[in-house]
């Protein structure tokens, strides 16, 4: 690993010019505002920006804080009203870890300080540092994607070599100001959006461009992944105005109500779709008791982040109120109260239009 001792006026002025920069240019974000200042507000929001634009996250938190307008009344929150608000953002393991860290938080006295906070659950070190500096301003390195693609065009590190990462790390914790880390690290955020882009970075625009070393080859040269194909069935199970729902305990769907659906499998050259087809119902359907025939005449399509999905839909409707061990009966009028996904919205419109 290479080792960067970066020097002191070096440093002084990085951070001077960025924090400069942000006091004229910082976003207007709803966390930022001088009431929403403390842990909860600041620890749902770091949440919900994982993974998710700042964009998308926005009217997902104002809709959080109208429910639950402070931690006290986050503590009587159930998964369910949390995955109801939750629905339509994805990773809903976010969603359960806070119901999880709640819990604790509940019965057990915290600090905001980095040991404390990563004890709960979904928060690791970019979390507990970016909580730590902007409510206490600590001295603790804030890094994610943003604050990586800024240090590695700053200094032209290719991103190709091995120990790139902490080579990062180590850039990053050397220009990490003592004082002031609260509006630092939120104006590395703001630089990565408004300035530093991914595609058409607007070197013009930025506050480090004289110390900036970005040549424009520093890119990491990513082979074209060939993104899976998967297959699945999903059972539209209906006795009057009743339907038949699961709670999905796949990990991208945790928790999530859905109608009962096969595991998907992926679509491979040595089976056709239909032959695979045929055998994930005859499986699925045996181990649950369900003797139906079927046809495969209506189908979704849908992509999560790492394959595409073709989900065939099966409709069956039943004389008699059949109890089932792992599935559970629900009012069609009342779907709408059962925290779902994207996906079961596309379901609902093939078998409720």
């Amino acid at each position: 690993m290479e080792y960067y001792h970066i020097k002191k006026e070096f440093k002084t002025v990085w951070q001077k010019k960025i924090l400069q920069w942000y006091a004229k240019n910082k976003r207007n974000l709803p966390w930022r505002q001088k009431k929403n200042q403390n842990f909860y507000n600041i620890w749902i929001s770091e949440v919900m920006l994982q993974q998710t634009t700042v964009k998308t996250v926005i009217p997902y938190y104002n809709k959080f804080l109208e429910k639950w307008p402070n931690l006290q009344t986050f503590f009587d929150a159930s998964l369910d009203e949390i995955l109801l608000i939750w629905q339509g953002m994805g990773y809903y393991q976010r969603a359960k870890n806070l119901y999880l860290a709640k819990e604790i938080i509940k019965n057990e006295k915290m600090e905001v300080n980095l040991e404390d906070l990563k004890k709960l659950p979904g928060i690791g070190d970019y979390v507990s540092s970016a909580i730590c500096a902007i409510l206490v301003d600590q001295n603790c390195t804030v890094i994610d994607s943003n604050v990586k693609k800024i240090i590695t065009r700053a200094f032209n590190l290719d991103k190709n070599k091995p120990n790139i990462e902490k080579n990062i790390k180590n850039i990053a914790t050397e220009l990490t100001p003592f004082t002031n880390n609260r509006f630092y690290c939120q104006a590395l955020m703001d630089m990565a959006n408004l300035v530093c882009k991914n595609k058409t970075p607007d070197c013009i625009a930025c506050p480090v461009r004289i110390e900036c070393k970005y040549t424009g080859n520093t890119e990491l040269k990513i082979k074209k992944r060939l993104v899976k194909k998967k297959l699945g069935i999903t059972y539209c199970i209906k006795f009057k105005d009743y339907v038949l729902l699961q709670r999905s305990g796949d990990r991208i769907l945790e928790n999530l109500y859905c109608f009962p659906m096969t595991s998907f499998v992926e679509l491979n050259n040595e089976l056709k779709e239909e032959s695979l087809l045929k055998e994930i119902a005859e499986n699925w359907q045996k181990l649950n008791s369900i003797t139906h025939n079927y046809v495969f005449s209506k189908f979704i399509k849908h992509t999560f982040s790492h394959f595409h999905l073709k989900l065939f839909i099966i409709e069956i409707k039943l004389n008699r109120k059949k109890r089932f061990a792992n599935f559970e009966w629900v009012l069609k009028k009342d779907i709408v109260n059962k925290p779902s996904s994207v996906l079961m919205k596309k379901i609902q419109g093939e078998v409720f239009c």
